[in-house]
């Protein structure tokens, strides 16, 4: 088993705050196999007000999230992918900041990480954050200084977290040997130490390794250090005998046969087909030992070549294992062993709201409004971890005889704002077009009023069978053509709803996120009880438009005959 000594110091030096950050994660036993060991520092530049809790954020946020990925992913992708979520969620927090002009300003830090798994160490590496390997009493840099030169021969920082939406990071692997020590530091300790003078405090107090780390930190401050310090130690004191999990060139376990109903798969045996298309297959089945039922997804063989795809199959167990509610999709919680690339989610069983559509016709406005309550439930455990769904349609929320709803489908889902398939080269929408938000196709930044929109015009169809804008909105580019989409009122769609209630889903699924809800629980509440704002109700002219223009005609006609009497007497 693979097991280490660890010893941890961070301080605030002669500085005022700590803008630094650590972490170090040792799981239990069934994630150490798959997961590995995980340590991380980081350092917010001091030009920041604000660059502590970019620090803190990166962090906590990668080891935590880091430690929920499933084993599909090797370490190394899994921990890239996870760095490039909290990248992206660091840059929005900038852009949605009065320093969005000034990154300097902004939520910005250098960010190390190192991840022993098995006989592997995977570092990642973004800044000027050090990591160094000691072997045999030799030192060894691992990492290179994200630094450039300017003007008056001084330097300044290149790369970092949260500069720039779209992340470069360095990631190395290293064999691993029991005896190895591995020391994460910021650049205070960096640039004012020289190894060997950390070295030699590091074979003084061996022993006690939090208080070398302390010792290492002093003898830094003492040296002249104006800089925040914080260092870590990790001695491998023993590495499993063999690796035992083998992955892909491009960090995937391998893919495997298709099966058949009755074949085993690992620890599981296949019931029968739930899905096939040209992308991916669904199966049903029984954990052999627990009897619990599970659903397993693998990608089809022409799909087996598409990383980005790859990743939005395996993102979807990470974010069943994150969200954790009666109203979402949950990835299988017990512990089993996988050696090939599929993923497991809870099976719920039920049939679409599609399907529920189809074989019964519109939903009662009572029904709508329960089922509108557990879909607001389930998005807003969402929206709590910072996920996105971006797919909200009736295909994808399952309900049961019991009348409890799921919703289903998390690949489109986007993590703190990052979206795995999204490219520069094209614009980037997810989900089905009548359903999608205008943000989407007018290139602006979505939030979770794009999933209230989806929302709203699911209850819109739910009612109807119709839709409140058709197809328009998948046509509109820009800013302005949001301004030219006009809603249909249900009322014109001879649906029998209160006045309050069709004026609570057009402020919902408004072309604009802005004059959306603040909350989906504000769209909940409004759906349940009239606003004394929507007391007008709709125009009549929205309601009832080819009465308003008989009647306009009718008065014209009147006008015209006054008019023919008055000049011909």
């Amino acid at each position: 088993m693979l097991k280490v000594r660890r010893g941890e110091f961070s301080g605030k030096g002669i500085k005022s705050i700590n803008q630094d950050c650590h972490n170090v994660a040792v799981p239990d036993f069934s994630r150490l196999g798959t997961r590995g060991i995980v340590a991380a520092v980081a350092d917010g530049i001091s030009s920041s007000q604000v660059s502590q809790y970019a620090s803190e954020l990166a962090v906590n946020h990668f080891v935590r999230d880091y430690l929920k990925t499933c084993d599909v992913w090797s370490p190394a992708r899994a921990a890239e992918l996870v760095l490039r979520t909290v990248n992206t969620e660091l840059y929005v927090k900038t852009q949605e900041s009065p320093h969005y002009e000034n990154p300097d300003k902004g939520y910005v830090c250098t960010f190390s990480a190192l991840i022993l798994h098995q006989q592997q160490a995977v570092l990642l590496h973004c800044g000027d954050s050090r990591i160094y390997r000691i072997r045999h009493g030799e030192v060894t840099l691992c990492t290179r200084d994200h630094r450039q030169s300017g003007e008056g021969g001084r330097s300044y920082l290149s790369n970092a977290l949260g500069i720039r939406p779209n992340l470069d990071v360095d990631i190395s692997t290293l064999d691993l040997k029991a005896g190895d020590t591995f020391v994460l530091m910021t650049d205070g300790i960096a640039e004012t130490l020289a190894p060997k003078a950390w070295q030699a405090l590091l074979n003084d107090y061996h022993a006690d390794l939090d208080d070398c780390a302390e010792h290492i930190a002093r003898a830094a401050l003492d040296g002249g250090c104006d800089d925040n310090l914080t260092v870590v130690l990790l001695e491998v004191t023993s590495t499993v005998g063999a690796s035992t999990t083998n992955y892909t060139e491009a960090g995937f376990l391998p893919f495997i046969a298709l099966p058949k109903p009755g074949d085993d798969v690992d620890e599981w045996q296949i019931q029968r087909p739930l899905y096939s298309s040209e992308r991916s297959l669904v199966f049903m089945a029984v954990h052999r030992e627990s009897q619990h039922t599970g659903v397993l997804k693998m990608p089809a063989t022409s799909m087996q070549a598409n990383t980005g795809f790859l990743d939005e199959m395996v993102k979807e167990e990470w974010i069943g294992n994150r969200v954790t509610h009666t109203n979402v999709l949950n990835s299988y919680q017990h512990t089993f062993t996988r050696s090939g690339f599929y993923t497991v989610m809870a099976h719920f069983p039920g049939s679409s709201l599609r399907q529920w559509y189809d074989d019964n016709g519109p939903a009662t406005l009572a029904q709508v409004r329960d089922w509108t309550t557990q879909v607001i439930n389930g998005l807003t455990a969402m929206h709590r971890q910072g996920i996105l769904h971006q797919d909200i349609r009736p295909e994808n929320i399952i309900v049961n005889d019991s009348g409890v709803l799921t919703i289903i489908d998390l690949g489109a889902a986007s993590i703190a704002g990052h979206n795995f398939l999204q490219s520069d080269a094209e614009l980037f929408i997810p989900g089905d077009l009548l359903f999608s938000a205008p943000e989407y196709f007018a290139g602006l930044w979505p939030d979770e009023r794009a999933d209230q929109f989806s929302l709203a015009v699911l209850v819109y169809h739910l009612l109807s069978g119709e839709y409140p804008y058709n197809t328009n909105v998948a046509r509109q580019s820009n800013y302005a053509g949001l301004l030219k989409l006009r809603y249909t009122s249900l009322l014109q769609r001879n649906v029998n709803v209160p006045l309050w209630v069709d004026a609570a889903l057009k402020r919902a699924c408004h072309p604009q996120a802005a004059k959306r809800y603040p909350s989906l629980s504000e769209f909940l509440y409004d759906l349940h009880h009239p606003n004394p704002a929507y007391r007008g109700g709709v125009p009549l002219i929205e309601r009832n438009p080819v009465r308003v223009w008989q009647g306009i005609s009718a008065v014209l006609m009147v006008l015209l005959m006054v008019v023919v009497v008055l000049h011909y007497g």
